[in-house]
This record gives C-alpha cells, sequence and structure tokens, in this order.
C-alpha cells in the first residue's frame, strides 16, 4: 500500500536521492507539519519509533545503484546534523564495496534447504496450472525477481519464464517410449539463493483424460545464513556465538584469538562455557552438534 506509492506523497521518491552529488539525503527534508501529519509517519514510523532519518544512496564505483542505507532516530533522540551526514557520505564507498563484494562468493558456497517447506503446483503440458500450494505462487514471484506491481498482476502462467517453459518442454519430449514415467530436476539461480525445481509427468488414470505435471519448489541458501540460524537458536552469548562460527569454519583456537583481537585465554573462557552450555567435551562435538543442527534444517 505504502511502498513507492503513498511514502510519495509525503517524502521524495528515491530516484531524487540517487541524482544527489553526496549520495546522502538529509533529515531536514521530512522536518515539516506535512510528513508528521501524514499516514506513512502514523502508520508506518510512528508504530516502529521512528521520528527521523538520513538516507544514502550505495552505488559501484562506475556509478551502478546497489541500493540504499537508511538511518533512523526516535523521537527522544537527538536530531541528525549535518557533521553526521558527512560522516555518513565519506563512509558510502566502504559499505558500497562490501555489499558489490559479497554477490560473487555467496554463488559459490555451499547451499542447503531453507527452513521453508517445499512448494507444489500441478500444471497441464500447456503452462496451464491447476492447483498449487499456499507459497507457490511467492516462489514463482522470487525467479522473476521478486514481487511488483506489475508482476503481481500477471497470471500464473507468465510468471517463472526461465523455469516452467523449460520444465514443461523437456518433458513433452520423453526419451522413453513409455512417456509417463518422466522426471527430472533443474536449479534456477535467484537473489535469494538457487531454486531446486523437480517435475514429474502424471499419467492419465481416466480414459480421455490429459497427462498433469507435479513440480516441487525448494528454496535453498547459502550454508552460512544457515549456520548463523543455528547459532541464533543456542543459549550463547554474542562472543561465545561468535568462537562457535569460527571454529566450525575451521579455524583452531590459536587462530580464533587472532581474528578475533583477543588473548587465547579469553577464547579457552568462551570454549569453556560453551561446552558447559551445550553438555559437550570437544571442538569435534560442537562442529557435528552444529553440522546434525545444519542437515535438520536449524
Amino acid at each position: 500500500e505504502f511502498h513507492n506509492r503513498r511514502d510519495a506523497d509525503a517524502m521524495p521518491p528515491f530516484q531524487t536521492l540517487a541524482a544527489l552529488p553526496a549520495g546522502v539525503r538529509g533529515a531536514r527534508e521530512l522536518a515539516h507539519d506535512r510528513f508528521y501529519r501524514s499516514a506513512l509517519y502514523h502508520e508506518i514510523w510512528k508504530p516502529q519509533g521512528m521520528h527521523t532519518r538520513v538516507e544514502a544512496v550505495l552505488r559501484r564505483p562506475g556509478g551502478q545503484l546497489l541500493g540504499s542505507l537508511v538511518l533512523y532516530r526516535a523521537p527522544g533522540d537527538a536530531p541528525f546534523t549535518l557533521a553526521d551526514e558527512d560522516r555518513l557520505a565519506q563512509l558510502l564507498p566502504v559499505f558500497a564495496e562490501a555489499v558489490a563484494s559479497c554477490g560473487p562468493a555467496i554463488a559459490d558456497e555451499p547451499h542447503l534447504p531453507a527452513p521453508a517447506t517445499p512448494e507444489t503446483l500441478l500444471l497441464t503440458l500447456e503452462g496451464v496450472v491447476c492447483h498449487a500450494s499456499a507459497g507457490a505462487h511467492a516462489l514463482l514471484l522470487l525467479c522473476e525477481g521478486g514481487a511488483s506491481r506489475d508482476r503481481l498482476s500477471r497470471p500464473w502462467s507468465e510468471l517463472a519464464q526461465g523455469l516452467l517453459p523449460l520444465l514443461l518442454a523437456r518433458l513433452r519430449r520423453p526419451a522413453a517410449p513409455q512417456p509417463w514415467t518422466g522426471s527430472l530436476r533443474l536449479v534456477h539461480p535467484t537473489a535469494a539463493g538457487p531454486l531446486h525445481a523437480n517435475a514429474t509427468l502424471l499419467g492419465p488414470q481416466q480414459p480421455g483424460a490429459s497427462p498433469l505435471v507435479q513440480v516441487t519448489l525448494r528454496r535453498m541458501e547459502p550454508q552460512r545464513l544457515a549456520l548463523e540460524r543455528v547459532l541464533r537458536a543456542l543459549p550463547l552469548t554474542a562472543g561465545q556465538t561468535t568462537v562457535c562460527r569460527e571454529l566450525h569454519y575451521g579455524a583452531s583456537q590459536a587462530e580464533v584469538a587472532t581474528r578475533l583481537g583477543v588473548a587465547p585465554a579469553t577464547v579457552v573462557d568462551h570454549l569453556r562455557k560453551v561446552y558447559g552450555a551445550l553438555g559437550l567435551r570437544s571442538t569435534q562435538e560442537l562442529r557435528a552438534l552444529l553440522d546434525r543442527q545444519l542437515l535438520a534444517g536449524g
């Protein structure tokens, strides 16, 4: 209701931010009665404790937009100053470099099934969707790059054009003489991680009935993201979680101390408390526990 629609009635659109030389929009642009009387402020900002903000755009060195960074403060906080905005502008290249550099690494790392249950579609060989599970539409939108006003208004058969038509085309050309045993699997890349699609051709059981295709979709996620969810579910402090993360990646206790810039005794103390909280006796048992949780989906 608000995103890119009613918010434009109360605040400048993102495109104007991208044109600013410093790439920073100051808090003063929204410090007026019209904004504080708007539905955007009362229905979105105020319930979340947000009163003012500075916004900045992240760009690659060549100028390509990467996204925006927004800092908020509550009604009782000190207002943002010009000095705050200048410091933010100086930091933008650092943030942009970090965002730009993480993409290829994420694509190359191992992936695990996301905790959400797989979604299922039942469609004809011509691509008409007959039945679908509750979350299937969201995954089809993900194949197209995410939800937008245009995509939300499209028929299901027009979504996931890089995936569903390819599956159907292959199933329409079975290699075996008996066509009703066809089954195949494809991996479709998305911004949220690869999507695994398994398609099975279902043969008709009644005379004159047409074959149908069952497609099961499951989103995968980077292993490091799954590890973070597993670690956050454990009864550990932030310091203990950091040590567990580094040890799971294969670092020794001495290497963990060097990476974190702490004394080796600090790592030993964290690890002793981890063993006590989780009922473990060694680093090997810790890694095995985390691996089991990862395979179990967190």
